[in-house]
C-alpha cells in the first residue's frame, strides 16, 4: 500500500488508482458502511458490511463480469485473450498501447467468422488497415463486448 502511496504522491500513477486500491482493500468492512438487522423475536441481529463495488476489486469485479454476462440475452460465447507474461511490462510503460489488445481480438474473431475472406484478401493483397475486412462490403457481420483486467487472475 505504502509503495501505491508513493506512485501516487510522485503523480506516476493516475489519481484513482489509490482510491481502488483503498476501496477494494475496504471491501466487506464496517468501514465502507453496514446494515444491521435485527429479529423482533429473538432479538438476533445480523451486520452486514457494504461493499466497494470496484471493478478492480477480485470480488466486486467478478459480480461485475457475471452480471454483464447475465445480461446478454442473446447466444454468446465467452472469450478470454491474454498476453505472455514477458510483453505485459510493455504495456505496463505505456497504457495507451492497451487499445491494441483490442484490435487484436477484433480481427482475430473477424478473422474466425469469415474465414474464407481471408484467403481473397492475401489473393488481392489489398493495402493493411488497422482493422482487417473494413472495406470489403461482402462480410459476415458480428458483435463483440470486450472488456479488460488490468491485473490477476479472478
Amino acid at each position: 500500500m505504502e509503495y501505491i502511496r508513493k506512485l501516487d504522491t510522485s503523480g506516476k500513477a493516475r489519481p484513482c488508482i489509490l482510491d481502488n486500491v483503498e476501496r477494494s482493500l475496504l471491501c466487506h468492512t464496517c468501514y465502507l458502511g453496514f446494515d444491521q438487522f435485527e429479529c423482533t423475536d429473538c432479538d438476533n441481529w445480523n451486520i452486514i458490511p457494504h461493499s466497494c463495488h470496484s471493478r478492480f476489486c477480485n470480488a466486486c469485479g467478478v459480480k461485475y463480469a457475471k452480471q454483464l454476462a447475465a445480461k446478454a440475452t442473446y447466444p454468446h460465447r465467452h472469450i478470454v485473450f491474454t498476453i505472455p507474461e514477458e510483453l505485459r511490462n510493455w504495456f505496463r510503460q505505456d497504457r495507451t498501447r492497451l487499445d491494441l489488445l483490442f484490435v487484436a481480438a477484433r480481427n482475430t474473431i473477424c478473422i474466425l467468422v469469415n474465414r474464407s475472406l481471408l484467403k481473397k484478401l492475401k489473393m488481392k493483397q489489398l493495402k493493411d488497415t488497422h482493422y482487417i475486412f473494413k472495406d470489403i462490403p461482402v462480410r459476415n457481420e458480428f458483435g463483440m463486448i470486450a472488456t479488460i483486467h488490468t491485473f490477476t487472475r479472478p
